[in-house]
């Protein structure tokens, strides 16, 4: 299978100025040549040189111009000579220049086979691997600068760091137990035990940012919760732009959960609306409200929407209750009723925050200091009446997000956190036992699991299978 040559779209498919297809093998020069006419073969040509040509389809006719990028092994992407088809893009040509390969001798290529063979090959080790995934499924350019930041390999030489520390305590251990009377005595448990801490810390400062990391790749995920009628979609539609949810006077309006995204310094917020927290009276009701609950219990931060013309301290309790212990944002809509209010308009109609007095109509209301992100005001039907939610939401990312932009932490996957987890647990393990005087022979199998686990993230002595299931979660052609 390894010595098959390959070939797949690299490029999404659908209408585009521009296609791309990839084939990499032994005989990648030499299908191409088959099917290309231009003053020079790609058979005959140096690496990294792109040759202008007509390609032809199966039949041997004329199938579109083309520009064939060759590079020759070991000096491509996988290690292996490849070369690059540019041709016209849509749902004809591409499709036609594939069958004609794979009718000369090429092999359609599985998900993510081309960056398997780079990594089998040698080009990149698994983290990278991993990077080149999270890349293409960036939704955000702080999530694309952080897989960019893997795939030069920042991720790898933390590791290699890692592991140089641990080859240096691993050993200072192991000499305790081949050479007892050899080693210096100033260097006792204790000593051994601090410097097992100090390699730990990195790691549990590196576990602690990933939820944070996290939702800087993935995005952060926003619920919408209070009782119905307080204009929640109204200011979902206020945020986004455009009416994306139905809005009525009606209350029980919405019923299903609806989401749409905004991008706030880099970060995607996924908004999501959901039925009004109340009773339910019927069973489309009830089946409203459970998810609603999910939407919540799937957030990472909830905006409790609240009616400062009309409120009611019961109602709006079975919503704070609904969402826990979760950050959450207050936002005191349809300010502009309040009229005997001072605080409900700052020269646009709207406050950036309620005056304490006025907070202190629900005091059963209040929510802790700690999960309080933000407090502000709006008017979700007139004109940037959601402006001042739209930055308590801003200054709420940033806490949420952790670092600002230019500081992400290479990206990390669930496999790497799950090692990463796995290796803080044996250095605790190790310095436990060094710190209660256990033999060295169970300190050093504490090192060696925490050596292994480390070395998994960048591929060294992982189970094939794993590396297969891996790369299966990759598109085809990449």
């Amino acid at each position: 299978m390894e010595n098959e040559t390959i070939v797949a779209q690299a490029t999404a498919p659908g209408e585009s100025a521009i296609a791309v297809v990839r084939l990499s093998g032994p005989r990648a020069l030499d299908l191409a040549s088959r099917r290309f006419r231009g003053t020079r073969s790609p058979r005959d040509s140096g690496s990294h040189r792109i040759l202008f040509g007509t390609f032809l389809a199966s039949d041997d006719s004329p199938l579109d111009t083309v520009l064939i990028s060759v590079f020759r092994a070991p000096h491509s992407y996988t290690g292996e000579d490849v070369v690059e088809i540019s041709s016209h893009g849509g749902a004809v040509i591409p499709v036609a220049i594939l069958a004609s390969l794979v009718e000369a001798g090429a092999r359609p290529a599985r998900p993510g086979e081309f960056t398997e063979r780079a990594y089998r090959n040698g080009k990149i080790d698994l983290a990278q691997a991993e990077a080149v995934a999270a890349l293409v499924k960036s939704r955000s350019d702080r999530a694309a600068r952080a897989a960019h930041s893997a795939l030069g390999g920042a991720l790898s030489r933390r590791v290699t760091e890692l592991d140089r520390q641990l080859v240096e305590l691993l050993a200072e251990v192991e000499a305790r137990i081949d050479f007892p009377n050899d080693v210096e005595e100033a260097l006792d448990c204790a000593v051994l035990a601090d410097r097992c801490a100090e390699v730990a810390g990195p790691v549990r400062e590196w576990v602690a940012a990933l939820p944070a990391s996290r939702r800087r790749e993935q995005g952060v995920r926003v619920a919408f919760v209070g009782r119905p009628n307080v204009g929640k979609s109204s200011l979902l539609n206020a945020l986004v732009g455009f009416e994306r949810a139905i809005v009525s006077e009606v209350p029980g309006t919405t019923r299903d959960t609806v989401e749409e995204s905004i991008w706030l310094d880099g970060v995607e917020c996924r908004l999501c609306d959901a039925a009004g927290v109340r009773q339910p009276e019927e069973r489309v009701e009830r089946l409203g409200l459970d998810r609603t609950r999910d939407a919540v219990r799937r957030a990472d931060l909830a905006i409790l929407v609240l009616d400062r013309s009309d409120p009611r301290e019961e109602e709006d309790r079975a919503a704070l209750a609904m969402i826990g212990d979760r950050p959450v944002v207050v936002a005191w809509n349809k300010a502009d009723l309040v009229e005997a209010s001072g605080s409900a308009g700052n020269g646009g109609g709207v406050a950036t925050r309620p005056a304490a007095a006025e907070i202190a109509v629900l005091p059963a209301l209040e929510v802790p200091r700690t999960q309080l992100l933000g407090e502000v005001a709006t008017v979700a039907v007139r004109s940037g009446g959601a402006e001042a939610l739209r930055e308590a939401l801003r200054a709420s990312l940033r806490r949420l997000s952790g670092s600002a932009p230019g500081e992400e932490l290479p990206t990390t996957s669930l496999r790497q956190e799950s090692l990463l987890s796995e290796i803080l647990e044996e250095l605790d393990r190790a310095e436990r036992s060094l710190r209660a005087d256990a033999p060295y022979d169970l300190v050093a199998v504490d090192l060696t699991e925490a050596r292994r686990a480390l070395g998994e993230i960048v591929g060294r002595g992982v189970d094939q299978d794993v590396v297969g299931a891996i790369f299966s979660q990759f598109c085809i052609g990449k």
